[in-house]
């Protein structure tokens, strides 16, 4: 029973990072199809690869934690259950890791190179604002952090 509670919360907690990160970020990420078709719609899913650093969506959000000086937050996240995100390099945009079936783990290829920057060819899709994806392979690309984001002040920032 306690292992069905602990589900249900983290699946409702990772839903609500996903949808509050995908309204902040709305626009902010940019597809590199392997099609010819750069920059489609992700609405059904386009194969694509995507640069950036493997991050704890909730980490990052509260307090703007990333890189290896976060690795062990991060780990003991996922330990917990929650689901791994990628940050963008460029538009710092934010694409949460999806499992290609119910009941596997989103985290399971990228679960290693936490808060670090990689390269995940996958497919991606995007709905309402909010980015995610099914990766296919992962390839690191260093142990440095991607550059601090910059954020908006508080007083500008948007409030859900």
């Amino acid at each position: 029973m306690r292992s069905w509670r602990r589900r249900t919360v983290l699946v409702v907690g990772s839903l609500w990072i996903a949808v509050y990160v995908g309204g902040h970020l709305e626009g902010a990420a940019v597809i590199r199809s392997e099609s010819p078709e750069e920059g489609v719609s992700a609405q059904e899913g386009r194969s694509a690869t995507v640069q950036g650093e493997i991050i704890d969506p909730a980490l990052y959000l509260r307090e703007g934690r990333h890189g290896l000086e976060a690795e062990d937050l991060i780990y003991k996240a996922v330990d917990g259950g929650r689901t791994l995100a990628l940050l963008e390099e460029g538009t710092n945009g934010v694409y949460l890791f999806l499992a290609e079936e119910s009941g596997q783990d989103p985290n399971d290829l990228v679960y290693e190179y936490a808060g670090r920057r990689v390269r995940v060819t996958g497919t991606v899709y995007k709905r309402r604002g909010l980015w995610g994806i099914v990766a296919r392979s992962v390839e690191l690309l260093s142990d440095e952090p991607l550059e601090e984001p910059i954020d908006k002040p508080d007083e500008e920032a948007e409030t859900p």
